[in-house]
């Protein structure tokens, strides 16, 4: 039986995280968890009235194209480990599509213990993050800001906050946080400290990073600007650090054009795919999106296959009018086959969270058209990259 955890079996739900994850949690440790848990968003796998697997569905929000999208965020998968590999977990997954669609959640994320695994129900990678190394000597020697910084506890969240939202706007699957989010999880995750650039003249908080220095090295957990001067600021406070740090380390998004600024480029440069996107529901995904506008709008057509979710299956057509708003219904006949592209329900994810273009899905064999669909396809969707900074 698959249903909603009570709050009652809350013991249940912990005893279980505790065998599967190979944690120990003291009786004080449970105590204090035991109010904090919500058991309504989780679903569990019950044997003989026994819970036996269990996964969270976390109400998050995230900004795709600019606008905010209701997210499901996966968590907590676990199950026993004499009683993995009886597709429960997979069951789960499924069950979840479901709940997350009633509840208006249009997509999801995840982070994977095996990117193989989720991609069978639907979810594809969702980003790829450069992670850079260096010695502090060779960090960048932006010129000379005029604004300051200040170094702030946990309660001056509403600074970082400021910078953070705007900053998040410019990419796809960035959270929306909130008061809850910011003290009891990017500060609890990202032990450190917190530093805010103020601009010259306004005195508006316009960059922040959250760091942490052990052993001589600097681990940036957060490194946010919104514009040059405060990239610049940042840059100087990092390198007013030299007498206690040799070595700095900080994750970056795809497009960060950091290597430009550095004399000498010498560094370890890294990229890492980061969690995993999946749309639960592709109709209302898309009447949520925003597209690239024009002047006489456009009709787009794909047909999409969801082997776990059977209301995204079917020949749709997207009909973007000249503001990118659009509409999608299904076709009941025939698509116009040179006009339609086909494609599974991860490869539209990719494309329209930002991850890939329809070109480069379509070079590599996911997806299916004519060029002329592929590149109607290609102008419709804004280049906006995905990135996310937190982690759940």
């Amino acid at each position: 039986m698959i249903r909603t955890i009570r709050q009652e079996e809350v013991r249940q739900s912990l005893e279980l995280t505790q065998a599967a994850f190979a944690i120990r949690f003291s009786e004080s440790d449970i105590e204090q968890r035991l109010p904090k848990l919500k058991m309504d968003q989780y679903l569990g796998y019950f044997v003989d009235g026994q819970l036996a697997a269990q996964l969270e569905i976390l109400p998050l929000t995230i900004y795709v194209q600019g606008e905010k999208i209701a997210m499901g965020g996966i968590a907590s998968v676990s199950s026993y480990p004499e009683l993995r590999r009886q597709g429960m977990v997979g069951k789960l997954l499924v069950r979840s599509l479901a709940e997350m669609r009633e509840r208006g959640q249009t997509v999801s994320m995840l982070n994977p213990f095996a990117y193989g695994f989720y991609r069978k129900y639907g979810w594809e990678y969702f980003s790829v993050q450069s992670l850079y190394t260096l010695e502090l000597g060779a960090a960048p020697k932006y010129p000379t800001a005029s604004g300051a910084v200040k170094r702030l506890r946990a309660e001056g969240w509403t600074e970082a906050d400021r910078v953070y939202d705007n900053y998040a706007k410019r990419y796809n699957g960035m959270l929306r946080r909130d008061e809850n989010w910011w003290l009891n999880h990017v500060f609890r995750r990202k032990l450190g400290s917190l530093a805010v650039y103020y601009a010259a003249g306004s005195g508006e908080p316009t960059g922040y990073m959250l760091y942490d220095i052990k052993d001589r090295h600097l681990n940036m957990h957060e490194l946010v600007y919104l514009d040059l001067e405060s990239r610049n600021g940042l840059w100087q406070f990092i390198r007013n650090h030299d007498s206690v740090v040799s070595r700095l380390k900080f994750t970056a998004p795809a497009d960060e054009a950091f290597l430009f600024g550095m004399a000498e480029p010498k560094l370890q440069h890294e990229l890492h795919s980061n969690f995993m996107f999946r749309v639960v529901d592709a109709a209302a995904f898309v009447k949520q999106y925003r597209f690239a506008g024009s002047a006489q709008g456009s009709v787009l057509q794909v047909s999409l296959v969801d082997e776990h979710a059977e209301w995204n299956n079917g020949v749709w057509e997207v009909s973007v009018s000249a503001d990118g708003r659009a509409e999608a219904a299904l076709l009941a006949g025939e698509a116009s086959a040179s006009g339609t592209i086909s494609c599974s329900i991860q490869t539209l994810g990719a494309m329209l969270i930002g991850c890939q273009r329809p070109s480069q899905l379509a070079d590599h064999g996911y997806l299916d058209g004519s060029a002329e669909a592929v590149a109607a396809w290609e102008q419709a969707i804004p280049r906006r990259i995905s990135y996310m900074t937190d982690f759940f």
